[in-house]
């Protein structure tokens, strides 16, 4: 399970792109249906968009389990979600699998009532089920709270011997919804004792860009990007992102030349982005 580590001191390895964004080029209404579901009501489709991103290079796949905890699910259907989750990421035959973790879905006071201790306890949950499960890593996710990303790195490290990667979401300002700014954000994802660190989700990657080079300069960690392929508009109930393939290549460019170890995709990428990610990777002889 540490291999991935071992791979990160002489590579760049490239996460998948987004699940959601996928699903609904499927017609799946990810809407009205938390989209953990299609896990059990359409395999074969998410299976598909796996194997899609394995076959546009991606290294590591992340598991259809954003909001796979108790405060979303029936806790006695986790473990079957979780189980079955893997189980499909697994099937498309990649180099890592990881557990995709994202916040809980209720907010830390004061802006709501989760405690440390009550996120603590959910993710715990996740994190066995996920490692008996047999994944490779957890990638904590879209994190916006220093506290709900402290209580889940501890649950992981405290009950697995899973690397742990983490990644938080940012306003235009620099700042995450809570006011975190991305100084802050990396020396303290270290001092919790993640093994790799980033930004995910946001906006584009160009955006990022501020964010990403602060998290450089203060990291002794590898870093992570995973963007969204722009700001969306939504069209008929449905998200469209007008960013090109093309224009994000670039700026994974841009983000490579920075430093970065660690890239892939978020909401509105496809198996598409990726694999001019891998291009840009190959082109640098990296």
């Amino acid at each position: 399970m540490k291999e991935i580590m071992a791979c990160l001191e002489n590579e760049i390895l490239v996460f998948d792109g987004a699940m959601g964004t996928m699903l609904q080029k499927h017609n799946l209404p990810i809407m009205d249906i938390q989209s953990e579901r299609f896990n059990q009501s359409h395999p074969e489709i998410v299976s598909l968009i796996h194997r899609s991103y394995v076959e546009a290079g991606s290294d590591i796949l992340t598991t259809n389990t954003f909001q796979s905890n108790s405060n979303k699910l029936d806790s006695k259907e986790l473990p079957s979600v979780i189980k079955q989750a893997v189980k499909l990421a697994r099937s498309a035959n990649p180099r890592f699998v990881a557990y995709d973790m994202g916040p809980i879905g209720k907010m830390m006071p004061p802006q709501g009532d989760l405690t440390f201790e009550e996120a603590y306890e959910l993710f715990k949950e996740q994190a066995i089920l996920a490692e008996e499960a047999g994944v490779d890593l957890v990638i904590i996710e879209t994190m916006w709270d220093l506290r709900e990303a402290k209580a889940a790195i501890l649950a992981v490290k405290e009950h697995t011997e899973l690397p742990v990667f983490v990644t938080m979401t940012f306003q235009k300002n620099g700042r995450t919804l809570v006011g975190t700014d991305a100084l802050t954000a990396a020396l303290a994802l270290q001092e919790y004792g993640a093994d790799a660190i980033g930004v995910n989700c946001s906006f584009g990657p160009v955006e990022l860009l501020p964010v990403v080079q602060t998290m450089i300069n203060h990291g002794t960690v590898p870093i992570i990007v995973q963007a969204n392929a722009g700001l969306p508009e939504i069209i008929d109930n449905k998200s469209v992102y007008r960013m090109t393939v093309e224009e994000y290549k670039q700026a994974v460019n841009q983000l490579l030349d920075l430093g970065v170890k660690v890239v892939g995709g978020c909401c509105g990428t496809t198996p598409e982005f990726i694999q001019a990610i891998c291009q840009s990777i190959e082109g640098k002889g990296r």
